[in-house]
C-alpha cells in the first residue's frame, strides 16, 4: 500500500503528554522523555525564581530566560542546535505545574 497526504507545517509549540514533552519551533522539534521529568521540572524552577536556567545533560540542552517585557523564552535540544520557543506568563506556569512544579 502506498499512500501520500498533503501536510503544513505545524506552528510553534510545546506538547506534554504522559511519555514525553515536546518542543518545536515549527521547523524542528525536540522530545525529552519524561524520565527527565524531575530535572525538566527543576529546570523551569529555578527560571522562574531567578529569571534564567540553562542545564544540560550530556550534550542536551534545557532552559531559558524571562524577557525584559515578560514572555519567557524556552531552548532546548543538542548544544550545537537548539530550538526557540516564546511562552506567555500564563503558558509558561501551566507547564510548570503540569510537570508538578509548584510556585
Amino acid at each position: 500500500m502506498t499512500l501520500t497526504l498533503a501536510a503544513e507545517r505545524a506552528d510553534p509549540h510545546v506538547h506534554l503528554d504522559n511519555r514525553a514533552l515536546f518542543v518545536s519551533d515549527g521547523a524542528r522539534t525536540v522530545m525529552f522523555s519524561l524520565a527527565q521529568a524531575r530535572w525538566l521540572g527543576e529546570t523551569l524552577e529555578i527560571l522562574a525564581q531567578d529569571g534564567r536556567a540553562t542545564r544540560s545533560q550530556q550534550h542536551h540542552v534545557f532552559g531559558g530566560f524571562r524577557t525584559a517585557d515578560g514572555p519567557i523564552v524556552l531552548y532546548a535540544g543538542a548544544q550545537e542546535d537548539l530550538v526557540t520557543v516564546r511562552l506567555g506568563g500564563a503558558a509558561f506556569n501551566e507547564l510548570r505545574m503540569a510537570l508538578g512544579v509548584r510556585g
